[in-house]
């Protein structure tokens, strides 16, 4: 059975101290944070990350920057939230046209 949503995404430049305020509400179950570099994944149920992006919005220097993509394995969607210079953005990208050119690259190196 596949998952409802799968969510991934890499936030640059998120200080130690404000990883370490934040690491316990951050709601996937995949975290690696090294060097000011955060990454994110997550399969499983729907969950809710509006929290999470508006709490790095409040976090990040303008300097820094992030991608978290969002599918939406029931709907079949993807959603895109960027922070980029302090502002948050998110937009649909056609699902299809991001997997088409890799659908033939499972199990090469």
């Amino acid at each position: 059975m596949m998952d409802d949503v799968r969510v991934y995404g890499d936030v640059h430049g998120l200080s130690q101290k404000d990883f370490d305020e934040m690491k316990d509400e951050i709601p996937f179950n995949k975290i690696v944070y090294k060097d000011e570099l955060l990454n994110v994944d997550y399969e499983g149920h729907y969950i809710d990350i509006d929290d999470f992006l508006e709490e790095l919005v409040k976090r990040l220097p303008k300097t820094a920057w992030a991608k978290v993509d969002f599918i939406d394995h029931v709907d079949w969607q993807m959603t895109r939230h960027e922070i980029i210079e302090g502002k948050l953005s998110s937009r649909q990208i056609n699902i299809d046209a991001v997997l088409e050119p890799t659908k033939n690259e499972a199990g090469q190196r």
